[in-house]
Parts: C-alpha cells; sequence; structure tokens
C-alpha cells in the first residue's frame, strides 16, 4: 500500500497526476448558472469537427495537462522559473509581499493569484487590477500588442490554466508562462560555495540515503527545523511520478464523512455545496510521496481511519461514490514527521510501528549548526532576489550577530528575520525619498529588529527557551495523568498552549479527544 517493498525501481521523471486523473476522472462540465468560468464551456456543448469530417475529442475528455512550474518574464528583469506546489498559492503583483513581484506600473499591487483546487486544477483568479490579465497560447514573434490575440479574464472567477497556457499582466509586457516541466537546471538557491557543518554533511547523506530507497521515513525535530523541506527533497530526488502531498494532521477535520472527503475524496452533489468532484489526499499522492506532517496530532478517528487504510482492511471509496466502486488502491511513499519521539505520543502502537518500520532522520537543530547561517542568509537573499526584487546584503557584523542569537523558533525564524530587515531597510530608503539600489543591511539594524521583537514576545532572546522549560513547569507532558485526576488548570494550560485545540490539547494531556471533552464539560470548561 504505502512503501515500496517488493517493487521496481521508481523510473525518473517529474511527478504526474495521470493515474489519480483516471482513477477518479474529475467532472469538467459546469451547470449553466456555475460561477466558474473556464473557456472550454463551449468546446462541451459544440463537437469540433476535423477536415476529414471526424470529430474531434472534446476537451474535457482529454487529460488534463497538469502544469509544474511557471516561466516568469517582467521587464527589464532577468527571467525566473518557479516550481510549481500544489501546497501553496502564487500571488502576481507590484506589492513587495507579493510571491513574484513585477515592478511595472501597468501591474497591479494585487493583480492575480494562482492556485490548486480542490478538483485538481490550477486556476487563476483575476484580482479586479487596473489593466486586467489576458490568457492565451504562445503567440508568434513578432506582435505588436498580444493581448489583441488573446482572451481577457473575467474578475474574481476561477481560469482553469494548462501546460502551456500564457497570462499577460497588464500591458502585456509581463507574462507568466505555464510549463509542462521544471527544467533541470532550476534550483531552489545557490549551492554551498562553503564549508558547512559536520551535522549538516550527515543530514546531507540521510537525504540521499533515503532517496534511494522506499522505505517509510520517520523525520524527528523541533519546529522551524525543515522538516517539510527534508521531505520534500527526498521526494524530488528520488525520481518518483508521482505527486508530492501533504497532510497536515492537526487540522484533519473530526467529521467522518469530512476526514472520508480529505482523504479519499468525493464524487460532484456527494453533498449539500459539492459543485465539483475532489480527489482525496491518498489518490493525490498515487505513485508519489505522503507526508504526514505534525503525526503526533492525529485524532483518534483519523488514526483508526489511517491504520485501516495502509493495512488494506478498510473502504477506500470516495464520499458517495456508488457501491461497485473498484479502482486500485493508492501506493504511496510514507513520510512522516513529528516534533516528539513516537512512545511520547498518543498514537496507536500498531500506527506507530508503520511509521517507524523504515528509516530515521533526526533533523539538527539551528544552535547545532550555528556555521551554516551565513549560508542560510545568502539563500534567503537570493530568494528575495528572483522573486520580490530586494537586491540586498547583510554585513559581516549583521551575520556575526545572527550567528550568535538564539532562535527557538529555529531556521523558520531565521528567515523571517532576514525577510523583515530587508523589507524595513527597503521601506526607510524609500521613506527617506532615496533611489533604489542595492540595500545594506547593518548591525544596528539587525538589532534594532530583534530589541522590538524580544519586546513583543515578552523576553529577551538570550533566556533559555520557554518551550523547553514549560513541560517540566507546568506538569503537562512530563507526568501522565490519570482524566479524573486532570484539574481545570491542566486542561486550561494545555487549551493556551495550542490556542484552543482540542485535539492538540489532548495529545499533550495524553488522553482521548472524547475525554477530554467530557472531562471539560464535567468541570464546567467551555
Amino acid at each position: 500500500m504505502t512503501s515500496g517493498d517488493g517493487e521496481s525501481p521508481p523510473t525518473p521523471g517529474r511527478p504526474s497526476r495521470s493515474r489519480t486523473w483516471q482513477a477518479i476522472p474529475s467532472t469538467r462540465r459546469q451547470d449553466e448558472e456555475s460561477d466558474v468560468d473556464t473557456r472550454n464551456e463551449r468546446l462541451m456543448r459544440e463537437p469540433q469537427v476535423r477536415e476529414d469530417g471526424a470529430e474531434e475529442p472534446r476537451e474535457w475528455e482529454v487529460p488534463y495537462r497538469e502544469p509544474r512550474a511557471l516561466l516568469v518574464q517582467r521587464e527589464g528583469v532577468e527571467d525566473l522559473t518557479v516550481p510549481l506546489y500544489p501546497d501553496r498559492s502564487y500571488v502576481f503583483g507590484r506589492a513587495p509581499e507579493s510571491t513574484v513581484v513585477f515592478p511595472n506600473d501597468a501591474v497591479s499591487r494585487q493583480h492575480g493569484r494562482l492556485s490548486f483546487r480542490e478538483d485538481q486544477r490550477w486556476v487563476y483568479r483575476e484580482l479586479n487590477s487596473k489593466n486586467g490579465s489576458f490568457l492565451g497560447r504562445q503567440e508568434e514573434q513578432g506582435v505588436v500588442d498580444p493581448r489583441l490575440h488573446f482572451q481577457r479574464v473575467g474578475p474574481s472567477r476561477d481560469q482553469v490554466l494548462e501546460a502551456g497556457d500564457v497570462v499577460l499582466l497588464g500591458n502585456g509586457k509581463s507574462r507568466i508562462t505555464l510549463l509542462a516541466e521544471v527544467p533541470p537546471e532550476v534550483e531552489a538557491g545557490p549551492r554551498p560555495r562553503k564549508q558547512v557543518s559536520s551535522v549538516t554533511m550527515q543530514l546531507e547523506r540521510s537525504i540521499e540515503r533515503c532517496a534511494r530507497h522506499h522505505l517509510p521515513v520517520f523525520l524527528l525535530g523541533k519546529s522551524g527545523t525543515g522538516k517539510t523541506f527534508i521531505a520534500r527533497e527526498i521526494h524530488s530526488r528520488s525520481g518518483v511520478e508521482g505527486n508530492f502531498v501533504i497532510l497536515n494532521c492537526g487540522r484533519l477535520p473530526q467529521d467522518t464523512n469530512a476526514l472520508t472527503s480529505e482523504l479519499l475524496g468525493h464524487v460532484k452533489g456527494a453533498y449539500t455545496g459539492a459543485s465539483l468532484s475532489r480527489v482525496g489526499k491518498l489518490y493525490s499522492a498515487n505513485g508519489g510521496t505522503l507526508f504526514l506532517d505534525e503525526v503526533e496530532f492525529l485524532s483518534s478517528l483519523a488514526q483508526d481511519f489511517l491504520v485501516d487504510v495502509l493495512e488494506g482492511t478498510g473502504s477506500l471509496a470516495p464520499l458517495g461514490a456508488p457501491a461497485d466502486f473498484r479502482e486500485p488502491p493508492p501506493r504511496f511513499r510514507l513520510i512522516s514527521a513529528s516534533k516528539v519521539p513516537l512512545r511520547q505520543t498518543a498514537l496507536r502502537p500498531d500506527l506507530t510501528q508503520r511509521l517507524a518500520t523504515g528509516d530515521f532522520i533526526i533533523l539538527p537543530t539551528l544552535e547545532e549548526r550555528h556555521e551554516d547561517i551565513p549560508h542560510l542568509v545568502e539563500i534567503f537573499l537570493h530568494r528575495l532576489r528572483v522573486e520580490q526584487q530586494y537586491d540586498a546584503e547583510l554585513t559581516r557584523e549583521a551575520i556575526a550577530f545572527l550567528q550568535k542569537a538564539r532562535w527557538p523558533g529555529q531556521i523558520r525564524e531565521l528567515e523571517s528575520t532576514v525577510r523583515t530587515v530587508v523589507a524595513r531597510e527597503a521601506a526607510q530608503q524609500e521613506l527617506e525619498g532615496l533611489a533604489r539600489h542595492r540595500t545594506l543591511v547593518t548591525l544596528e539594524s539587525v538589532r534594532s529588529y530583534l530589541q522590538q521583537r524580544e519586546l513583543g514576545f515578552g523576553g529577551p532572546l538570550s533566556e533559555p527557551a520557554q518551550e523547553e522549560k514549560r513541560p517540566s513547569k507546568e506538569g503537562l507532558a512530563s507526568v501522565r495523568k490519570r482524566p479524573s485526576d486532570l484539574t481545570g488548570e491542566d486542561i486550561r494550560r494545555a487549551l493556551e498552549k495550542h490556542e484552543g485545540n482540542k485535539t492538540r490539547a489532548s495529545v499533550e494531556l495524553r488522553v482521548a479527544l472524547n475525554t477530554l471533552k467530557a472531562r471539560m464539560k464535567a468541570l464546567g470548561i467551555e
């Protein structure tokens, strides 16, 4: 079901959703009153006839040509290729906070957004820009105004896009081309030019090892150490056909039908409001990788469901599927991640055994690899340069200060800090009327931001991380109490720690979710 035990080696290639498309075909035809605007609706209604008299197949009968990357072309700026990930959305505009910034006055601050819809289609939505967006295919050379040959995209409607489509923004000098494959030369950032730490070298060897087998992998590391990035790297380097699908275990629905829809999908009309067919996460991962993020927060219902699926004893039919549903079960590589060791979670033993039957990677903290911080800063600045047009650098003193600071939020916090200090410094230049040029971030700029950040958090950065002291101080995770011994203070602290999330609080308290709810009711806790 999940691991590649006994299977032939994977064939190299980029992710493909062709198997999923065959397993759960998506309904392309939309009702007349639907607000979904696709250029193919007229093709569905009127068969096209070739010169020999035969009908061309309607486009909704042809497998969807899913794009894998974007070629971004901006006037006066080097071209940029951006890999597409279904778990992300991409905002295009002139505003610095956009995913990809277009420094052209003809482009609105928030011009358009590209996202992955539940029916496994990439859709573009025009965000009511001033000069509009235009959709078409690659035009012939020498065209004076390509917009004349393109179709204007209606505002606030989903426009389905495929590989080969081109979107023009504003005056047509800014464009996005959807690519069928990610070019092999595309890199996420600059490769290390300096020697990295020994723990990072060991981590790199572990990633390469896991990319060469199909066993399940369990990642253990603090929040912010890069577990999702590592899982994606293992998937990408393994060269499997299928997709990398993220399942955030702490956000799964508690209702059985909703959980079935999330994991196995649903057919159109399965419930009120189901206007589109949905491919579940398990079928989306078919032939690829299923990444269980924050697996320690799986609810009891989700654990039961997942064990049945992994063992092949549960139903794999999408919600609302006919009784004779007989599609092959999805097969995927399983990678799971947690902030705590498996034995310290409330997961079922048979599930933990499933997660632990393969390889393990223990992610180092940033404190263990502080000599890597200059290279990490270089990567973050590279991303800011190509995506958001910030041409910036940090002084040696500023980088040395970052190396000595403590980072309880790990790499995620370091990246956030670099992005913020660069944006603040660039904004200050604009405020002072200085021409936009290379931004130099000094030690004083970094220290000033971190001091303000410390005040916002209510404690100096030099103090020991509060999250490390909290368990023993509060007595929540260090000693397991019987449900009847849980006090109102215990429950309130757990709920406060997890921002009211009962599922996570039950894991913290090591009790079943229903038990926690019953105890809350008995103690009069809302």
